[in-house]
């Protein structure tokens, strides 16, 4: 007998969105993964992640997230929501 594997829920595009936001604010700054990582509290292999798309971000960090890019939630949602 085999046991039922689980598939892992995909990743919504708007995680994707927001990462890639995150990924051209932290560019344009001049930012590194390691330096933003520090900034949010997370694993640089978290931030590659959420940059990437692969990990989702909870409505908490990106606040936290737009605070470390010296930016608005609002301004890191842009165009993605509305």
């Amino acid at each position: 007998m085999t046991a039922l594997r689980k598939h892992p829920k995909p990743i919504e595009a708007v995680h994707q969105s927001l990462g890639l936001a995150v990924r051209r604010i932290r560019e344009a700054l001049g930012v590194d993964q390691e330096e933003l990582a520090k900034r949010v509290g997370l694993t640089r292999t978290s931030v590659v992640n959420i940059e990437a798309g692969r990990q989702r971000v909870i409505l908490d960090d990106v606040e936290t997230f737009a605070r470390a890019l010296g930016t608005t939630p609002k301004h890191l949602m842009k165009g993605i929501w509305w």
